[in-house]
């Protein structure tokens, strides 16, 4: 519980001050673990392999540096393990929606459009500060975590940088205010976030494959017919 050193002018009385919070223009991020994913993920694993062995260097340039990224059609490819992880996204965005959308006091619909890519990081290879414009929501599920050197700090992880303009002006650290969030890759979790929101991967130093999926997704609301 925070307290205050000096005395205060009068003692102060402790109440449950959430009731009178709200979140003003608040930055959404959700972080689920999705249950039951490591046949899943192998089978992600191997198919995003072997698609980059035989692009060879015929892979997209777009945040990374260095690495392998591939077309942004990901979803379409025929593989049920790519529709397995489309109705995943779809799962998410849906319920996220359902969560910030206001009653209008009538049934409202939507349709999703998204597209995906497949991302193959190894030692030295990272993603540089970027947003992804033109659409809703981003995110990324992560498949395969390699095996980065655990004495160096931020290995590999994804950083969500904030905002907020003036948000070095805090003076106290470690609240929930903090400007900077920091995820880790666990395979299985599935993030997604506003993609106006710039972030960026720290440099994967270790061995193996660090594997992730990307993906935008637009959310288009059907007008009611008269």
């Amino acid at each position: 519980m925070a307290q205050i050193s000096s005395p205060p002018t009068k003692e102060i009385p402790r109440f449950d001050i959430s009731q009178s919070v709200s979140m003003l223009f608040p930055t959404l991020l959700v972080v689920y673990d999705w249950p039951d994913s490591d046949a899943l993920n192998k089978e992600l694993a191997e198919l995003l392999l072997a698609r980059e062995k035989s692009m060879a260097k015929n892979g997209m340039q777009r945040s990374n540096a260095g690495g392998w990224q591939s077309p942004g059609n990901l979803i379409t490819w025929p593989e049920e393990a790519f529709q397995t992880l489309k109705w995943r996204i779809e799962t998410l965005v849906l319920n996220l929606t359902d969560q910030i959308v206001r009653d209008t006091g009538h049934k409202r619909t939507f349709r999703l459009t998204m597209d995906a890519w497949g991302n193959i990081n190894r030692n030295g290879e990272y993603n540089v500060v970027h947003t992804h414009p033109n659409c809703m929501w981003s995110g990324c599920y992560y498949v395969q975590k390699g095996n980065p050197d655990p004495a160096i700090r931020q290995n590999g992880l994804l950083e969500m940088l904030d905002p907020r303009e003036a948000a070095n002006y805090l003076a106290v650290d470690n609240t929930i205010l903090d400007g900077r969030e920091f995820v880790d890759n666990v395979p299985g979790r599935m993030l997604l976030w506003p993609s106006w929101m710039k972030h960026m991967v720290h440099p994967f130093v270790g061995t193996g494959d660090r594997i992730s999926i990307a993906y935008n997704v637009n959310v288009i609301e059907e007008q009611p017919q008269q």
